[in-house]
């Protein structure tokens, strides 16, 4: 069987390359927002309406309207993966105190206990390494739409 301290070591660095992921992915969503209302801002700060803004930029803000609910999904998603890691990592951080106390005490039960909680953290950090699985394979679907998106605008265009 794996030590505990290696399962708990593994779930610190996915929990870190899954930070930075759920940053970047927020990081997107901040800036997709942030261009929707320089979009929407008219001369004098007001608020224009879909009339009033250019064709492209009207093009702009439908792909953000699709684009926004597929990485808020992901983001969600990612930050779920954290959370269950987190909480694998907790459980296995207990189990190595209770194997201490178990070598301390002598105790089979305890013994037991510690094995059973080593046990638990490995099947939850694998449950959030399945949550980032399904993130990950959301990943490409707001890129594709936009690329398929302007690709077709393109041919539009050709024609």
């Amino acid at each position: 069987m794996v030590a505990p301290v290696v399962l708990l070591t593994t779930g610190g660095m996915l929990s870190n390359g899954l930070l930075t992921i759920y940053n970047a992915i927020g990081s997107s969503m901040r800036q997709m927002t942030r261009e929707r209302l320089e979009i929407r801002r008219g001369p004098g700060g007001q608020i224009l309406d879909t009339a009033s803004i250019s064709e492209i930029d009207q093009e702009r803000l439908r792909e953000i309207g699709v684009q926004l609910p597929l990485l808020l999904r992901r983001h969600k998603l990612t930050r779920l993966s954290l959370l269950v890691i987190y909480v694998g990592i907790g459980v296995l951080g207990l189990s190595i105190i209770v194997i201490g106390i178990a070598v301390v005490l002598g105790s089979e039960l305890t013994g037991r206990i510690a094995l059973g909680l080593v046990l638990a953290g490995t099947v939850i950090l694998l449950a959030g390494l399945g949550v980032a699985g399904t993130s990950l394979g959301k990943s490409g679907e707001a890129v594709s739409y936009a690329v398929e998106r302007t690709h077709r605008f393109g041919l539009a265009q050709a024609s």
